[in-house]
């Protein structure tokens, strides 16, 4: 496996991309091109959390699947959005743009978003599938689009009192453009397909969040499947030791760790993997 940063530009400014590609296997007598996932790191926009990027990124390429790490804009010196949306749609044209001994299955392009991170992927999900918004939020000239998404514990709607931000200040500092502030409201016929899980007992971002999402989606007749887990904090990542911040005990739970086996069932019951 090769494990590479790279820069990507948009229209003003450098990002930063992480790939973890998978190596051909010689036993299997062939060339395969394997699929992808975008992952989009939680971190309430003000970081990037590391729990959410290296250890995610490994456990899809143990399930044959390359993975990238998009390290997308925060609150600085300027909003999250549109700049997020944009280094996300430059992302997947890079993605399209890699040379066949990469060997990548470019039609199916599967971006993972947790928390801050699921914000952005399920508002990618309204926006890049629309035309009209494509154009307004200039993303029309990159090429490429996803196959589905998988949400973890998301942030949807922004405006939900007591859940993250709770903030107007945040909000605000986010993006003043309110009608990226619900990311349900974006959905379309044209959306993916989405995988969405979250726990009942988050503290950070309440359920209502998913629900939202998961309703929409059903309105519209796009393929989803939901999880809501009895028990789990706001962050779990893996829900695993690997994942566990050092001597804190609630970062693990061997039931909710479940979620990546069950992503995995859904990526291949939708025929995107295997």
């Amino acid at each position: 496996m090769e494990t590479k940063d790279y820069n990507l530009t948009i229209s003003d400014h450098e990002f930063k991309v992480k790939g973890y590609w998978l190596d051909q296997v010689d036993d299997f007598g062939q060339n395969v091109d394997y699929p992808v996932v975008i992952i989009c790191p939680g971190g309430g926009f003000t970081f990037h959390s590391e729990r959410e990027e290296e250890p995610i990124a490994l456990r899809f390429n143990s399930y044959g699947m390359h993975a990238v790490v998009l390290e997308y804009q925060l609150i600085e010196d300027r909003p999250v959005y549109p700049s997020a949306l944009q280094e996300l749609a430059k992302t997947i044209d890079w993605i399209t743009k890699q040379p066949a001994s990469r060997h990548v299955d470019k039609s199916k392009i599967i971006l993972v978003g947790f928390s801050a991170g699921g914000h952005i992927v399920a508002t990618y999900n309204g926006v890049a599938t629309n035309e009209l918004l494509r154009k307004k939020y200039g993303l029309e000239q990159y090429n490429g689009q996803h196959a589905a998404v998988i949400l973890g514990y998301p942030v949807i709607d922004m405006t939900i009192k007591g859940s993250f931000p709770d903030d107007d200040k945040a909000l605000h500092q986010i993006t003043e453009d309110k009608s990226l502030w619900k990311a349900q409201d974006l959905l379309n016929e044209n959306s993916k397909p989405a995988f969405v899980w979250q726990t009942q007992t988050d503290e950070l971002v309440k359920v209502v969040n998913t629900i939202k999402y998961v309703d929409r989606m059903n309105e519209l007749n796009i393929p989803v499947e939901y999880h809501l887990f009895g028990s789990g904090i706001h962050g779990l990542a893996l829900g695993t030791y690997v994942t566990q911040k050092p001597g804190k005990k609630k970062y693990l739970n061997s039931w909710t760790a479940k979620w990546i086996e069950l992503a995995l069932n859904w990526l291949q019951m939708m025929k995107f993997l295997g």
